[in-house]
């Protein structure tokens, strides 16, 4: 059963890592349900009450601003309503369909687009555009860093574990 744990462990954190950049699931979860999972390993890879609720409180935060920044870059660079729409439309789009970098295109195209249909001229519409890059790149590093120094947790205290296994069956 330990295996087990620390098969799906490994697998939660690297899926946490890819979804923090691919949006359709929410990578900072994964990398939760990590924690969790190597919590319940054995008594050597248990994570304090305080570490769940602080990683919690993190995370819930990160995915809060997954949705606020991209929001906010593309209105604090001069979007209107119809720009910010397009740029999550974007967003959508460029995950879905078969597009060469459709993730980083997806969210500028649509804001631009949208911005366009909402009036505002070809270079406001570029400047916002930018914003809602700005905002989906700043999103997706707080997600990927998150994923990232939690899942070196995990695996520092899982390594650990292993090592004391291994050397106990010696």
């Amino acid at each position: 059963m330990e295996a087990f744990l620390i098969i799906l462990s490994i697998l939660l954190i690297a899926g946490g890592i890819i979804f923090s950049i691919l949006p359709p699931l929410p990578g900072p979860l994964l990398t939760y349900g990590a924690l969790i999972c190597t919590h319940t390993v054995s008594n050597d890879t248990e994570f304090s009450s305080t570490s769940f609720i602080i990683w919690a409180i993190i995370g819930v935060i990160i995915l809060v601003a997954d949705y606020v920044l991209p929001v906010a870059a593309t209105k604090k660079f001069g979007g209107t309503k119809a720009g910010v729409v397009g740029g999550m439309i974007g967003m959508v789009a460029g995950v879905l369909l078969p597009i060469p970098f459709g993730i980083i295109l997806g969210p500028l195209l649509g804001a631009i687009i949208g911005d366009l249909y909402g009036g505002n001229r070809i270079k406001s519409a570029f400047k916002s555009g930018f914003g809602s890059f700005l905002g989906f790149l700043a999103a997706t590093g707080l997600k990927l860093l998150y994923s990232i120094i939690l899942g070196g947790i995990i695996a520092w205290k899982v390594g650990g574990f292993t090592v004391r296994a291994i050397v106990e069956m010696l």
